[in-house]
């Protein structure tokens, strides 16, 4: 009981506008809080001598004795993590984030996790990374379930995600319908437990001629912890209020206006999670750290609100789905000689997700079945979602070029399930569960680097260069019969005569003629180039080639 209020702003040093998304800690405690769009913020705290930390991607953290006064105002300047070398952008292995020719910002996951509410990737990065954008979606069916993210505004699939350096698969899932990224296959950066992650890297430039044709907006860098040694373990919980607004209401008894809430307060979306990390060394430079993650969210409920706008609700549940995910993460080097070292890293993510689609309303006797649903219904649309990365590889030294020999596996597996649902064309003989099918995609990526640093040459330079072998293969395989199939096209009740909708309401299953297995094989090179003619001069360029076997060769090229 013995608290206050302390409150301020915080802005930038340089630019003397409001940080947004600056984190505002408790020293020694868990508490925090973020700053809101105009930089303010409001922290509670124990009466008492205490400390307040202010950090902000891209500048220096800053220590604030509390004192005597409510309220605190901090300007934020400098550089946070500046001479951190930098794995994307650049393919010297020197290269610092102040030494970039291209804009590279450096997010240490770790600093802001636990501390602005938000517990997957995906909407940390929303929330904290300029130009990162993703949103959940209700009703798209499979974007229900894998959020579609974006980089400079351009399409998901126009982004390389890399772990580690090394390409990372992109998910199975093909946006469709009303979605975000319609037409697109982004990467579930999601699989990714944020336990396991050190920092992220986000290059905001083109970088097709670096990495390949399809890092169009820009390049994130996934880095997992490289812990010797240590346990830890996080807990977290939540929940969501969704009562909103109020509403002037007329009371005729005191002929006047009261304020009646227009969304009474409700709870929903509770989460639940907990992981744990374990560092372990090996040898005098080498480690295994090993993440354990469990997340569970409920669904959120945010449909029409009748009393506002009566009759307009198509949608009885519309929200986020609700998941169960776990996943088992490692990164570990070992090694082989003073000159070699072997590194392996990957894990797997099994998702469990429950989302719903539109409203199948009672008197709709083309997708309803009163003998099922005398008040109609709301289908579900379920997925099992599989995601497996492993990567091995080789760093040595041959004279003065540094060699990387390097094997990435990954897949990602979509199988579909309908709950509470009917095949209307079965009529009373639906069954309400079906199992829909799904699709999924495997990607195999070999590649050989070549680097070596010339450091007589002017200022400094950096010679790169290397090729990339590509297999993907992708699959769709059938549900079960109900799940699709057409059994009767009419049907007539009180002598109308009403179409029966065929297949699993909410996703028809994928049909015979829709399996398939296809593959295509994707080889690349690349020759990259970096020269400081100055201390304060730098120059470089790349030059990529590629070949797809399905559609043909490109060409890219890349000069700053």
């Amino acid at each position: 009981m013995a608290q206050r209020t302390i409150s301020g702003k915080v802005i930038d040093a340089e630019t003397k506008d409001a940080l947004v998304g600056a984190t505002v800690t408790l020293k020694g405690d868990a508490r925090g809080t973020v700053t809101d769009v105009a930089g303010n913020y409001k922290i509670e705290v124990p009466l008492g001598g205490r400390t307040l930390i202010f950090s902000y991607v891209g500048t220096t953290s800053k220590e604030v004795e509390i004192g005597s006064s409510n309220e605190i105002d901090v300007v934020l300047g400098g550089g946070l993590q500046l001479d951190n070398l930098v794995v994307i952008g650049t393919r010297s292995l020197t290269r610092v984030k102040t030494e970039t020719a291209v804009p590279v910002d450096i997010i240490p996951l770790q600093n802001i996790a636990n501390v602005n509410g938000q517990v997957d990737v995906n909407q940390l990065l929303q929330f904290i990374a300029p130009s990162f954008n993703s949103n959940r979606q209700s009703g798209a069916d499979g974007a229900d379930h894998v959020d579609p993210a974006t980089l400079r505004g351009l399409g998901p699939d126009q982004t390389l995600v890399l772990i580690n350096g090394k390409r990372q698969h992109q998910s199975s899932l093909v946006n469709i319908i009303g979605s975000r990224g319609r037409g697109n296959t982004g990467t579930d950066l999601n699989v990714i437990p944020v336990a396991a992650i050190e920092r992220i890297e986000i290059l905001r430039d083109g970088a097709a001629a670096q990495y390949g044709s399809d890092a169009i907006a820009g390049v994130i860098n996934v880095v997992l912890k490289e812990n010797q040694t240590g346990t830890t373990i996080n807990a977290t919980s939540g929940t969501n209020l969704s009562g909103y607004g109020n509403n002037q209401v007329y009371d005729p008894l005191t002929d006047t206006y009261k304020n009646v809430k227009a969304l009474p307060n409700a709870t929903d979306g509770a989460t639940f999670g907990v992981n744990a990390n374990q560092g372990i060394k090996i040898g005098e430079r080498g480690f295994a750290n090993i993440t354990l993650d469990y997340l569970s969210k409920a669904h959120t409920f945010r449909p029409n609100n009748d009393n506002l706008y009566p009759g307009e609700s198509i949608r009885d549940k519309f929200g986020d789905a609700a998941l169960d995910n776990v996943s088992l993460y490692l990164n570990s080097l070992i090694p082989l000689s003073e000159k070699t070292e072997l590194y392996i890293f990957g894990g797997y993510s099994y998702r469990a997700t429950d989302a719903y689609a539109f409203t199948r309303s009672a008197t709709d006797l083309n997708r309803n079945v009163p003998g099922i649903y005398k008040n109609g219904f709301n289908p579900k649309i379920q997925t099992n979602i599989g995601d497996l990365t492993f990567s091995t590889g080789i760093r040595t030294k041959f004279g003065d070029w540094n060699a990387d020999f390097n094997n990435t596996f990954g897949s990602n597996k979509f199988h579909y399930f309908g709950a509470e649902t009917l095949n209307a064309s079965l009529w009373t003989n639906s069954p309400t569960h079906f199992d829909d099918g799904g699709f999924g995609l495997t990607q195999n990526t070999t590649t050989i680097d070549f680097t070596r640093a010339y450091k007589n040459v002017l200022s400094g330079g950096n010679l790169a260069f290397g090729v990339e072998n590509r297999i993907e293969t992708y699959d769709i395989f059938a549900g079960e019969e109900g799940s699709y199939k057409d059994y009767v096209h009419f049907i007539t009740v009180d002598n109308q005569k009403f179409y029966q909708s065929r297949g699993s309401q909410g996703f028809p299953g994928f049909r015979p003629q829709d399996v398939l297995s296809k593959s295509r094989n994707n080889f690349g090179a690349y020759l990259d180039a970096e020269l400081d003619v100055t201390k304060k001069f730098l120059l470089t360029g790349a030059l990529r080639f590629e070949n797809y076997s399905d559609f043909g060769s490109t060409i890219n090229g890349k000069i700053s």
